[in-house]
């Protein structure tokens, strides 16, 4: 792809983000639609990206100012000693227009080597997304299986129920329950505050079925968004690893897999207490605070990006390779495997649809990072 064509799906992205914000002017309009009328595979792209990711955009649009992101992108590609491949160009600017063009982009890369993306389906036994799948776990050691054609289950007046209403337990039979998911599986639980909460793969949350008349207290390991129901007289306390939160009502995420815990807040103002020198840190919307075990450091994020997997997207700004198939790997129920002294360590920006055949998803991937993928039964390997 030139740099005409890299300025031509950038130009799409913009516009169709104004569509979205209702900002398109007349003759941007007719922009729009002259070049989805010159070329079918513009329009398919376009078709695509409002079927696959337009509520999520329409989560983010309002931050951002369409023009300017877009002469960002321009000024940076300009510089002679920036590589004009695409994924530095998404690596330059984290915005929605870059968000919007990745899907277009990559669409147009296919159509120029189509043989890679065929190569890699044709020879491969293709391996289907995650889907709801949990269980929970009473105090006596029982395990409940929950149905996977459900995707949620409810705590009302002290029954466990399914989001069409159909009881899995009564409160009676257990004071503390903890619902998993396994690699490959999500599900939404609402506790019995009407706190919601969604886990992503291979996470669990214990929760009593019971709140104490002084405080809400639950234990994550995994990765769980939370919406948490307003109390100011009842404190909602998630504790994990090297950690604790404490808030009133908000929502915000934290991801705790192995010995870091990343914790992003959308919206709301969070306390989070350090367990190994009870150092306090107050997020705001927007800060995230990433913690080792004994330090916790904070940043400035776009937090959408780090809630955007409950929605069907897995988004990664500035991720390599590795740390991207790291996700891959709990949905898909995967193992890649890495040439020895693997070293390809430049950082992309990813939107990759979670609803995905594993193939489709790796088609996008090495086009992004200049490598291919070869399926061999639960294992991807790369090249």
């Amino acid at each position: 792809m030139d740099y005409k064509e890299e300025y031509a799906a950038i130009k799409l992205g913009e516009l169709f983000a104004k569509e979205i914000q209702g900002q398109l002017s007349e003759e941007e309009a007719v922009l729009l639609r002259d070049m989805l009328d010159r070329s079918p595979i513009y329009r398919q792209a376009y078709e695509s990206l409002q079927q696959e990711e337009r509520q999520y955009l329409l989560k983010r649009i309002e931050q951002y100012d369409a023009s300017a992101a877009l002469a960002s992108v321009l000024a940076r590609a300009e510089q002679p000693a920036i590589k004009r491949r695409i994924r530095t160009l998404w690596y330059a600017a984290a915005s929605v227009i870059l968000l919007v063009s990745i899907a277009t982009v990559t669409y147009f890369q296919l159509q120029e080597d189509p043989s890679r993306e065929r190569t890699l389906v044709q020879n491969a036994a293709d391996i289907p997304p995650g889907k709801n799948r949990a269980y929970i776990t009473l105090a006596d050691g029982r395990q409940i299986t929950l149905d996977s054609g459900q995707n949620t289950v409810e705590n009302k007046e002290g029954v466990l129920v399914y989001g069409n209403g159909e009881q899995v337990l009564t409160a009676a039979e257990t004071t503390y329950a903890t619902i998993s998911t396994p690699v490959g599986g999500q599900y939404q639980i609402t506790l019995p505050d009407g706190t919601k909460a969604w886990l992503n793969a291979a996470s669990s949350l214990k929760y009593p079925t019971h709140f104490s008349e002084s405080q809400r207290k639950v234990a994550v390991e995994g990765e769980v968004y939370f919406e948490v129901v307003s109390d100011k007289h009842k404190p909602f306390i998630v504790q994990s690893e090297g950690q604790y939160i404490e808030v009133l009502g908000t929502a915000f995420n934290i991801r705790n897999y192995g010995d870091h815990s990343i914790t992003t807040l959308v919206h709301g103002k969070i306390a989070l207490v350090n367990s190994f020198d009870h150092k306090v840190h107050i997020l705001h919307p927007g800060d995230q605070a990433r913690s080792d075990g004994t330090s916790i450091t904070t940043s400035r994020v776009e937090a959408t990006d780090f809630v955007a997997w409950k929605d069907g997207l897995i988004v990664n700004s500035d991720a390599t390779l590795e740390e991207t198939c790291y996700e891959l790997e709990r949905w898909y129920d995967v193992r890649f495997v890495f040439p020895k002294g693997f070293k390809n360590k430049e950082k992309a920006m990813n939107s990759l649809n979670k609803n995905e055949m594993l193939s489709s998803v790796l088609a996008a991937l090495q086009h992004t990072y200049q490598v291919q993928f070869e399926i061999s039964g639960k294992e991807v390997i790369v090249r």
